[in-house]
């Protein structure tokens, strides 16, 4: 897993920062790889990935990890990438997370919230497939789902499916 790790984290860094003072701590680069990765597994869940889940991901990398946008379809390359080698999400997911502040997961569980409600549904395959990352994640339940609460009324969607 760390190979995998290891060469994403190469062509991000080589694509992105072009000058080697400039290149964030791993940990950091890691924090992306996790949410990218996970973005669009949740974006394909439905097997619909639609134009405004695509424009959600590229909003979300671009104000979390202050990569520039004109840097942005090479790191989504990257990402579609590693999504495809992920090597099963549980050994995946285990891996990005080991060292993320729990507020930070609770982040990214409400991220890909974020991108399963920005075609104003929240299907049941994008659901099941968060519920299963916030258990990979150990987030408590409660959490997961003021997450889901939370996020489902920013898009102005019922709470109560």
């Amino acid at each position: 897993m760390a190979g995998f790790l290891d060469k994403f984290r190469k062509n991000v860094i080589t694509s992105v920062w072009k000058d080697e003072k400039d290149v964030p701590k791993v940990k950091d680069i890691n924090d992306k790889i996790a949410l990218g990765v996970l973005l669009w597994v949740v974006a394909e869940a439905d097997e619909k990935f639609l134009a405004k889940e695509d424009e959600k991901i590229k909003e979300i990398l671009i104000s979390y990890s202050k990569i520039p946008e004109e840097e942005i379809m090479t790191v989504l390359a990257s990402i579609k990438e590693a999504a495809r080698e992920r090597l099963g999400l549980h050994r995946f997911t285990r891996e990005v997370s080991k060292d993320l502040p729990y507020e930070v997961r609770i982040s990214i569980i409400e991220t890909l919230f974020r991108v399963a409600c920005c075609d104003e549904e929240l299907d049941h395959n994008e659901m099941e497939t968060i519920r299963k990352i916030s258990g990979l994640f150990h987030i408590a339940h409660k959490d997961f789902i003021s997450a889901k609460i939370k996020i489902k009324k920013e898009f102005g969607l019922d709470v109560a499916e």
